[in-house]
């Protein structure tokens, strides 16, 4: 019988036998040797693998986990990874959920050789896909199938390549960018679109706060995990008091909630810039006023994108 704690087992037998399997990486939690709670595994977490193919296409259909052992999914979900170009199978089996990003053998060779020659490094896209497998590796990782050559790239990688941070220029563009959106939701809330602008709030002013609070912390040097992972856990009560959002279906609660999240934007990213920093409409001067010394006054931004990556194709 299958259960949550050996569907690793039967998943790393398989690709041990399998010669068109390179190699197999288990990140995330359960990967992770921690004496802290608050980072291990438990009973939740699901099992998520680096599988290095030379047959990505034997991933397509679920055929093969009968030969590995395993029930027929409930579910199995194609979908685009981190990566990229590189395919994220999401299934569930025995009421477990396993993501496998599916990498051809031959890319990750190819990437591998490009970073050993310095040419990575000098090609953003190269350099963006090395960054985005070290933001995995940071949870943590262990190759379970592999032997050294997979062993000593991973560890490599997980050593050398720093995953993406916030500059201040960065931070800068995702406040700007949360006025627009901030100024979207009112908008949305006055016109009575309070389905929408509930959606607006959690998907895209919460996003923002919340890559803004994990920068925070790891300038500060404290423990943080993205995507506000494990927040309640890892974080002190001013970091969870800015990142919490409440409001019902109700244009008073949403309005009230909308500009409590504009408060912790600010606090958040005058922690970041320094006290200068200044909400957009603040920077925003009659001709010949004069202006305050040490404020920061460049010009409001320009709403055409907005920090969430809005489609140029809403309508407001």
């Amino acid at each position: 019988m299958v259960t949550s704690d050996t569907l690793g087992d039967r998943v790393q037998r398989w690709a041990e036998g399998e010669r068109r399997v390179a190699a197999l990486v288990l990140i995330g939690s359960r990967a992770r040797a921690t004496p802290d709670p608050r980072l291990a595994a438990d009973k939740y977490s699901d099992w998520d693998y680096h599988l290095i193919t030379s047959a990505p296409e034997m991933l397509r259909t679920p055929d093969w986990m009968a030969a590995a052992g395993l029930p027929a999914p409930t579910v199995y979900v194609l979908r685009l990874g981190r990566l990229g170009a590189a395919t994220k199978v999401t299934t569930v089996v025995a009421g477990t959920l396993m993501d496998l990003v599916v990498i051809p053998t031959g890319r990750i060779r190819l990437l591998r050789w490009a970073w050993r020659l310095g040419y990575a490094a000098r090609n953003p896209r190269l350099w963006e896909t090395l960054q985005g497998l070290a933001v995995v590796l940071a949870a943590g990782h262990r190759v379970v199938k592999g032997g050294a050559e997979w062993v000593n790239f991973y560890a490599q990688l997980a050593r050398e390549v720093p995953p993406p941070r916030l500059d201040d220029a960065a931070v800068r563009r995702l406040a700007d960018g949360f006025y627009c959106d901030y100024l979207s939701t009112r908008q949305k809330i006055a016109r009575g679109e309070l389905i929408a602008a509930q959606r607006w709030l959690h998907h895209t002013l919460a996003d923002v706060l919340f890559q803004l609070l994990h920068e925070r912390r790891l300038r500060q040097r404290e423990v943080s995990m993205p995507d506000a992972r494990r927040m309640e856990r890892l974080a002190d009560a001013d970091t969870l008091a800015a990142a919490r959002i409440e409001a019902r279906l109700d244009a008073r609660e949403l309005t009230a909630a909308v500009d409590t999240a504009a408060q912790a934007l600010t606090r958040v990213t005058r922690d970041l810039l320094g006290p200068a920093w200044q909400w957009p409409e603040d920077r925003v001067f009659e001709a010949g006023d004069v202006r305050r010394e040490g404020a920061d006054v460049r010009a409001a931004p320009s709403c055409g994108a907005s920090s969430g990556g809005k489609a140029a194709s809403e309508a407001s």
